[in-house]
Formats: structure tokens, sequence, C-alpha cells
């Protein structure tokens, strides 16, 4: 018997998630843990929430690094653009290795294992088109496993396999392009080595 492929898809989806233990779930009340490290920019927290800036004198989006190595993770969060250009998540080994880019028109996935600065740039790994109102909250969730990464914001959905995306990770991250955004409800779900 053949089984559908669209069933395949929701039973994998179904046994990564149970494979998921909870990592960090932070209140966003007090200062972050240790296992964050503020890179660029301006991470305070306050309320209940996350308000990122960056910081135009550094020359670098705002960066804020999980100092947690997770082979398999998700991220989940609810963001919202209060002036921001674009919102970042990504995992790095000993450099980077794959990110999402996420503006108010599009969603990318991108393997940044091939970029040199100034030189070559990422590769465009899969995309989406979006249209993200300013102020307005909405829900992500962003995931590896493998060679595999994937993104699904209010329901639109992103995901690549690629050799270089399942190379060792030794932590992930947010940043932020521009000034300002809020996040909120962030949760690390993850199997750690």
């Amino acid at each position: 018997m053949k089984i559908p492929l669209l069933f395949c898809v929701f039973l994998s989806a179904a046994a990564f998630a149970q494979d998921l233990k909870p990592i960090a779930s932070p209140n966003l009340k007090a200062p972050l843990s240790s296992d964050w490290v503020l890179r660029h920019g301006t991470w305070e927290t306050k309320d209940g929430e996350i308000t990122a800036t960056e910081l135009p004198e550094q020359k670098h989006v705002a960066v804020l690094w999980h100092q947690v190595a997770l082979q398999t993770g998700a991220v989940e969060c609810e963001f919202q653009f209060s002036g921001a250009r674009g919102f970042l998540l990504g995992c790095d080994g000993d450099k980077h290795l794959g990110r999402i880019v996420i503006t108010n028109k599009e969603i990318r996935l991108m393997d940044d294992s091939t970029e040199v600065k100034g030189k070559t740039p990422s590769t465009l790994l899969a995309s989406a088109k979006l249209d993200l109102k300013a102020n307005e909250w909405h829900k992500l969730r962003y995931e590896w496993n493998g060679e595999r990464m994937a993104a699904t914001l209010d329901g639109t959905s992103v995901e690549a396999t690629n050799a270089n995306l399942g190379l060792k990770k030794s932590r992930w991250w947010f940043a932020v392009s521009g000034a300002s955004m809020k996040i909120r409800e962030v949760k690390v779900l993850g199997v750690q080595p």
C-alpha cells in the first residue's frame, strides 16, 4: 500500500516535535540568564517583552546569542515590528550555518556557510511572500534537525534541506535590523547532546 506524501510529512513533523524537551522559557520581566549573550545592539527585558534595537554606531544588526548547543531544536516566539526592517534567527557552528530572514514582505531561509563577507552572499534555499503589519503581533516557530531547517510564521511555512545545515551547532541566535522590535512568549525546545 502506498502512503500519501502529505501523511508522511505529518508523521515526520509529529515525531520531530515529540523528541524536543523544554530548554528555556525566560519570563522577560528580569535580566536574561547567563546562557544569553548580548553581542550587538540593545536588548531590554521588561514587562514580559524584549525590545531590541540596532545601534547605528556599531555598524551591525542587534544580536542576542543563546549559548546552548542544540543539534535539534526549535524556537517559538511572538514578535512585532515597531520600526525594525528585519528579524533574523539562525544557528552557528564554527561559523554561521543557516538563518531565516523575515521582513514585512518576505520570509527567506538561507545557507550561511557559503557566505564570504563582502564577496559571496548567503545562498537562498526557500522563500515565501508575506504581508506583515507593523505594531501587530506575529507568531513564529523556527526549527532545525540534522540537515533540515524550517520556519512557520502566521501559517506561512518555508523548509529546506542542505548538507551545510547539518554541521555541528554551538548556539542559535536572534538578530534585529533597525529600530525597534518587540519579542515575547519565547520558548526554546531541543535535544541536548
